[in-house]
């Protein structure tokens, strides 16, 4: 089985508009379709590979808790990604990021990678339940996106 989870649609915003969303973690707790993410700690948009930023939690099996996050790869309006880890915890091996493909001047291809190959710890994967967010899901997220740009999205 692989230990990614890539999904891509097209989305009818310039790559300019898509990366400035995802760059900003108070935009992504609103367009999260795993509603997990509560809110950014850390509001302010991200701008170079090493940023850090917070976001509030929240899991039913969980509650509340607070995720830190470390940008791995940013190449403006092309890709961003970040690793995550719980506050106070060394980051467990996930990653996620964004590919942008222009493919016109108001049409782009958006991937989103869900990685989590880096995971070593046998007792975290079987709690985890890998993938732990499901394609359905990064879906739902593409589609708040395409709403929060007022524009549309592509199946």
């Amino acid at each position: 089985m692989s230990e990614q989870l890539i999904v891509r649609r097209v989305i009818g915003a310039p790559a300019t508009s898509v990366f400035t969303a995802l760059a900003n973690p108070e935009v992504q707790s609103s367009i999260d379709g795993s509603d997990m993410l509560q809110g950014a700690v850390d509001p302010q948009p991200l701008t170079a590979v090493g940023e850090k930023f917070a976001m509030a939690m929240y899991q039913p099996a969980i509650g509340e808790y607070v995720m830190e996050n470390t940008v791995f790869v940013f190449e403006q309006d092309r890709r961003i990604g970040w690793i995550p880890n719980r506050e106070g915890i060394e980051p467990r091996g996930t990653r996620w990021s964004w590919e942008l493909d222009v493919l016109s001047e108001d049409r782009t291809a958006l991937t989103q990678v869900y990685d989590w190959s880096g995971v070593t710890d046998p007792e975290f994967r079987k709690v985890a339940g890998f993938p732990r967010v499901k394609e359905e899901q990064i879906v739902g997220t593409m589609r708040r996106l395409a709403d929060h740009l007022g524009v549309a999205l592509e199946d």
